[in-house]
């Protein structure tokens, strides 16, 4: 899928991550939080029910590897589910 940001076209990938450890949705809106702070991520949607995180982002600016050590810094567990 092609983004426009900033006048520029991006690449942007859609990567879906298993989130273990979340009680309620205030751990939602930490990782959220967490990761929307990353350089070229677009939008992120937690559910703390199902454990599904899903990151659209730019991978020229961070890496799947950089959201999931991103959650887990935040003291989550994340698997990428694909």
């Amino acid at each position: 899928m092609t983004v426009r940001t900033n006048g520029q076209d991006m690449m942007a990938t859609t990567r879906t991550f298993q989130t273990g450890g979340l009680h309620c949705s205030s751990c939602s809106m930490l990782i959220t939080m967490t990761v929307e702070e990353l350089d070229g991520v677009q939008a992120v949607a937690c559910n703390h029910v199902t454990g599904e995180t899903v990151v659209m982002f730019d991978q020229d600016a961070v890496s799947a590897e950089g959201i999931r050590a991103a959650i887990q810094g935040a003291g989550y567990t994340a698997e990428l589910v694909n």
